[in-house]
Parts: structure tokens; sequence; C-alpha cells
């Protein structure tokens, strides 16, 4: 298989590990329960002088009602002149992205990481779409959370309907993040570490599907306080010290970089922000941040 035939059958998969916020093993939000915080996916984020923010939580879904916004989001959706996502989803994104998930030095997964656990990775990756030949080139992180990701059908996830709609009609489209940024939270990792994570992604794979569908229920119900008791347990399997890790790294360092590059599109005003429902609670999470800031936040739905 050539490079770019590798490359083309991977790039299905890139979103993943763009958004992997909702790998079981990655659910790192800080613990905040019982609050006001606990409900809701969409708030206001204002102060005086500027017209009004709205930062909505999104979840790497293609279900259908996930996809079918409420009438509160398409509303600020319609009304906002700016959409901001995590990062672009463009196709030179996208394109990067499969590729860092690639080996290029000559070397084999199968090599890296033993015989053995080859075998079982290569048994329940072939249910994401991925055959032997492109798993025996994939680094060892992107074979783990392309494991950890729930089956796509249509590859048409909330983040990427938002981007489409977005274009189509004319909206100015930044992103908090690039790329890179976003994939050195597994690019850093030691490959000792990263063969952890895939053994770790290996031995709870049995469970992936549930927890994904308990995750999707709690999301439908703007339930933050639900995914963040899912984190909890999810924070209690496998390697303990990479969990801590990615909570560190995944997702409370990431926070704070979102709320500064926030700022100018608070001061301007009228956009939609859009970023994982996770990155929202918690006392480091986006919605005390910019309160702190002095931003005044109010649920909207």
């Amino acid at each position: 298989m050539t490079h770019y035939q590798d490359v083309t059958k991977i790039h299905r998969q890139a979103p993943a590990a763009l958004l992997a916020v909702f790998l079981f093993f990655l659910l790192a939000a800080v613990t905040q329960a019982g609050t006001d915080r606990d409900y809701g996916l969409l708030w206001e984020v204002s102060r005086a002088g500027a017209e009004p923010v709205y930062l909505f939580g999104t979840i790497h879904s293609e279900d259908p009602a996930v996809l079918q916004l409420a009438q509160p989001v398409q509303q600020a959706f319609e009304s906002s002149q700016i959409v901001v996502l995590e990062m672009l989803l463009d196709m030179e994104a996208m394109m990067y992205s499969s590729s860092a998930m690639l080996m290029m030095d000559g070397r084999l997964l199968s090599e890296l990481i033993g015989a053995p656990l080859f075998r079982q990775v290569s048994v329940a990756i072939r249910s994401r779409g991925i055959p032997e030949p492109v798993l025996e080139r994939m680094k060892p992180w992107a074979a783990a959370v392309t494991l950890s990701m729930p089956v796509q059908e249509t590859g048409q996830v909330l983040d990427a309907v938002l981007y489409q709609e977005a274009l189509q009609q004319n909206k100015a489209v930044y992103g908090l993040e690039t790329v890179q940024e976003q994939l050195n939270v597994f690019e850093l990792l030691s490959e000792q570490d990263q063969v952890a994570l895939l053994k770790d992604s290996v031995e709870n794979f049995p469970e992936i599907d549930a927890m994904h569908a308990e995750l999707l229920a709690a999301y439908k119900k703007r339930d933050l306080g639900g995914l963040m008791t899912l984190n909890e347990t999810s924070m209690k399997t496998g390697d303990q010290r990479l969990a801590e890790e990615f909570q560190q790294s995944l997702i409370v360092d990431r926070n704070h970089r979102m709320a500064e590059r926030m700022r100018e599109y608070l001061q301007q005003g009228g956009a939609f922000v859009a970023v994982g429902a996770l990155h929202l609670p918690g006392e480091e999470g986006l919605l005390n941040l910019l309160e702190q800031q002095g931003y005044i936040v109010r649920r909207v739905y």
C-alpha cells in the first residue's frame, strides 16, 4: 500500500484524534458537582459595551438528535456573524492530522509493541475500518485514539456540521487552537506512554460502545454533571498517572489557552463559540474562567 493510500484510508479517522475529549480514558474534566453549572449546553457570555457571545458545548457524534440543533442553539448560531471552533476543520488540518498519525521512519507498529498486543489491536481495530497494513504504519497513540472512538457511518459529526454550515452561510470561521497544538497532547508522549495508552484501549475496548452510549445519553439531557460523573468513573480505570497527566494537558491547560484566545471575540461580540462540552464545567472550566475575567455567564439552554 502506498503512503498516499495509507493517508487517504486513515483520513476518515482524523477527526477522532482532534476531538478526543470524549475518549473514556481522557474524560478528564475537573470536578465541581452540585452547582447550577451542572446543566446546560448553550451559555451567553456578556459584558457592558459589547454584544454577547454564545458558548456552546459539543460532542463528537453523528447522532441525528445531536445534529438537529435545538431552537435556542439554532437561533444563537444564525444570529452570530462569527463562528469559532476549537480548530478549523479544513482540508489542510485534516491532512496534517492524518500524516501525524503515521510513522514515517519505516518502523512497524508490530515491532514497536510486540506481536501479542499487535494481534489484539488488529482484531479490535477492524471494527473501526482500519486494515492491518494501515495499522502497521500507525503510531501507538493514533491506534489508541481510533480504538476509543465509536464507529462512524457518515463522518458528519457535530463540529464538522457546524463548520460546514458556517461556510455555507458565509460566516467568518476561526479556530481557538491549531491542529499542531491539539495533536501535541499525543505527539509529546513518550513511546512508552503511547504503548501504555494503547494497552488501556485494548483492555477496555469491550466497554467502549457502552461508555459512549452513556455519554451520549447525558449529553442529550444537557447534563454536564452527568458527564462529569462518568468522567470520575472512567478515571478509576487504566493507568492513573497517564489519566492525571491527560487531565492537565488535554483539559485544564487547553481551557486556559482557549479562555485567553476567546478574549478578542468577547471584546468584539457577536460570535458563536463551539467547544467540547467537558471544557465548560469545573473550577478551571471555561464558564468559571470567563466569569473570573469579569464576564456575566448566563445559561440559555
